[in-house]
């Protein structure tokens, strides 16, 4: 499964990098940036998995589980906020084309600056002590902590960043 996404993302990826018309596009721009995500979260999901799998016990302590919770959180944040961005720009090519056609790659780079700065502040507030996680077996599976009295309205906000 995740072996075979790796694989497909890396080849898409220096696909979309050889095509000279597809590099220089801000869509494709932000899609190489997502699949880039895409493939950094799973080597390192597949770092943190496999020896835990062999083991049978977390064998790597807190801060590597922290730097997995991190990079899923990433690109969860990452991926709910260029859909609309990349939704945005579809509309732009449907119903203003010379608008659209006046994009340039310097403006792909900024929409990636945009929802990867954002994706990063909203993955913040999980270290900190207003709202944050837990672990419910040995460092193996998290889940945010209801403890804590940010909790709610950080969930909240998930779920309405989802719709």
């Amino acid at each position: 499964g995740p072996i075979i996404l790796l694989v497909v993302g890396c080849i898409c990826v220096y696909a979309l990098q050889r095509v000279a018309d597809l590099r220089s596009t801000p869509v494709f721009c932000i899609v190489r940036v997502l699949m880039i995500i895409d493939i950094i979260n799973i080597v390192i999901d597949r770092i943190h998995d496999i020896p835990d799998e062999i083991v049978d016990n977390e064998i790597f302590g807190p801060g590597w589980v922290t730097i997995v919770l991190l990079s899923q959180c990433i690109r969860w944040f990452a991926q709910l906020l260029a859909l609309p961005m990349l939704s945005g720009l579809h509309f732009l090519t449907l119903y203003r084309p010379v608008r659209f056609l006046k994009l340039r790659l310097v403006h792909g780079y900024l929409i990636v600056t945009l929802f990867m700065s954002l994706s990063v502040l909203l993955t913040v507030p999980l270290l900190t002590e207003c709202c944050g996680y837990k672990y419910y077996i040995n460092g193996a599976y998290w889940n945010y902590d209801f403890d804590k009295p940010g909790t709610a309205l950080y969930t909240l906000l998930n779920q309405i960043l989802q719709v």
